[in-house]
């Protein structure tokens, strides 16, 4: 009898000022949750070595000032908490370490590694005047030699920085495609172990 293949290990690493880009990210975990063992944890708190080990590494963060947030961002975010009379609650742990200073850490892939990238973004104009964080996210993941699976992804938030009505299910379904590719590479990665079919290349990324 065939011994059943390993699950795939699939990593989700957040960042969220008012919790909008936390709830995209859960809803992508629990679409990869039936294909995959998922970890998900927001990036003040996560350890940038545990990436090596898993086979989908999953990034996603607000969008400020055109790219990621930065220690000096996440303060007035905190700050546009505080004149909010309650109505917005400033859920970051720690203002001095986000996205952007744990993708600083990311240990370089030791092999292929594939990642995904998504963010959230004002819904007031289109991305060229925006900016998207998920187009620097990918840019600094690259960097440390992990190969994109699928093409970033924006999911859009309204001037009370809640995601815009529909955002939610273009996250399932976003997430779906994740796990679609995600099981698409395990069968060639399990054929290739076994001698019967190419290994995943560079090549076989998406364009971006």
């Amino acid at each position: 009898m065939n011994e059943a293949s390993p699950r795939a290990r699939v990593t989700i690493v957040y960042e969220s000022m008012f919790g909008a880009t936390r709830q995209v990210a859960e809803t992508i975990a629990d679409q990869l949750r039936p294909f995959a063992d998922i970890t998900i944890v927001n990036s003040a708190n996560a350890d940038p070595t545990e990436i090596m080990h898993t086979d989908l590494f999953v990034a996603g963060g607000p969008t400020h000032v055109f790219g990621l947030s930065s220690e000096a961002t996440r303060e007035e975010a905190r700050k546009v908490a505080d004149r909010s009379d309650a109505a917005l609650v400033f859920e970051w742990p720690d203002v001095t370490r986000g996205l952007r200073e744990m993708l600083r850490s990311l240990p370089r892939a030791s092999r292929p590694q594939h990642f995904a990238a998504f963010s959230t973004r004002s819904a007031k104009a289109p991305r060229l005047f925006t900016g998207s964080a998920a187009r620097r996210i990918v840019r600094d993941i690259r960097a440390a030699g992990y190969l994109p699976l699928v093409a970033p992804r924006d999911f859009l938030i309204d001037a009370g920085h809640r995601l815009v009505e529909g955002q939610l299910s273009e996250a399932a379904d976003w997430g779906a495609q994740l796990a679609g590719h995600l099981n698409l590479l395990r069968e060639r990665q399990l054929a290739a172990d076994k001698g019967v079919g190419p290994k995943t290349r560079s090549s076989d990324a998406p364009a971006l």
